[in-house]
């Protein structure tokens, strides 16, 4: 029993899983996480508040995720600069609908339904602590509702982001759900802290930018091992070489114009969690998508592979600014 529990003692024990999903369809393109890509994006700045700069001021973002069995993902935020503080404030609210869910009794009586759901209320503010450093906190309200069960729980976000005086080199330090519950389903659960750093480098004289990201680095071995099961399977212990690789992210960027800009991704322990022995697994891991921007509005598509599936995520920015 004892080494049944430690094998399993990673973040996937942890409660509000829904917060470790990505906010917007760049994020999803770009293997799940990405806290240093170069540019101004406002669902990046949604995860991470440092990302926050002068220019998100007046815009809206809305993204939509549908998953199977009428489950969807719905992230809203907007942006406002504060001129007279030099500090970009923000708000946003990150939500998973389950849709009715039947409820039974342990003989299978129907019950009726129930309505399962999470959110996150959250406000962020970012300051600019010199020319190059931006400063970042995110304070959250989180809920989540499974019929009679329900639990609370607030937690912070705290960031800081180097910008290179050229904007050719981006780096970012992230902690993610600093925080505790303060009303539980039936026992207290930790949150899913989450120590995050970002890299990212355009090249001077191509449109193309890259990333590398760092996600869990709280935990070593951040996979979800269970020992008896691998060993009634005949699965493989994951090597030291493995738990490097299944805390990276890789992402890609390219700039075609102005308008238009192609991303990829991959995310080593998605893959390593998805994969199944002596089955066909796909393109687990991998991640693309496509942006477009137009004068006052920005579009974003993103998908990601899980097995044979393909899950979409659209992203739309609206600039209540009238462009000069």
């Amino acid at each position: 029993r004892y080494n049944l529990v430690q094998g399993q003692k990673t973040n996937a024990n942890e409660v509000y899983q829904f917060l470790t999903l990505p906010y917007s369809a760049k994020a999803t393109s770009l293997g799940g996480i990405n806290i240093s890509s170069l540019g101004s994006d406002l669902g990046l700045a949604m995860y991470n508040p440092s990302l926050l700069d002068p220019s998100m001021d007046k815009t809206l973002h809305l993204s939509v995720k549908s998953y199977y069995a009428n489950i969807y993902q719905y992230d809203l935020s907007g942006a406002h600069y504060l001129y007279n503080r030099n500090s970009v404030l923000s708000w946003g609210i990150h939500y998973m609908g389950y849709g009715n869910i039947k409820m039974t009794d342990v003989t299978g009586n129907d019950l009726g339904n129930f309505i399962a759901n999470d959110y996150v209320a959250q406000v962020s503010m970012a300051s600019l602590f010199n020319k190059n450093i931006m400063l970042g906190t995110t304070f959250k309200y989180i809920h989540s509702n499974y019929g009679i069960y329900t639990s609370t729980g607030l937690a912070m976000d705290f960031s800081m982001t180097y910008t290179s005086s050229n904007n050719l080199v981006r780096a970012s330090l992230l902690a993610n759900n600093v925080g505790t519950q303060i009303k539980s389903y039936t026992e207290k659960e930790r949150l899913p802290l989450n120590i995050i750093m970002g890299f990212s480098k355009k090249l001077e004289n191509a449109p193309i930018q890259f990333s590398l990201t760092a996600q869990r680095l709280s935990i070593w071995n951040n996979a979800y091992y269970d020992a008896n099961f691998y060993n009634e399977q005949g699965y493989s212990t994951p090597s030291s070489l493995q738990d490097v690789f299944n805390h990276i992210i890789v992402g890609s960027e390219f700039n075609i114009g102005e308008q238009l800009n192609l991303n990829v991704g991959y995310n080593f322990l998605r893959r390593f969690d998805l994969n199944v022995q002596n089955q066909q697994n796909w393109f687990n891991g991998f991640s693309s998508g496509i942006g477009v921007k137009l004068p006052r509005i920005t579009i974003q598509y993103g998908n990601a592979f899980f097995q044979r599936n393909l899950y979409h995520q659209f992203s739309i920015f609206y600039s209540l600014n009238i462009p000069n």
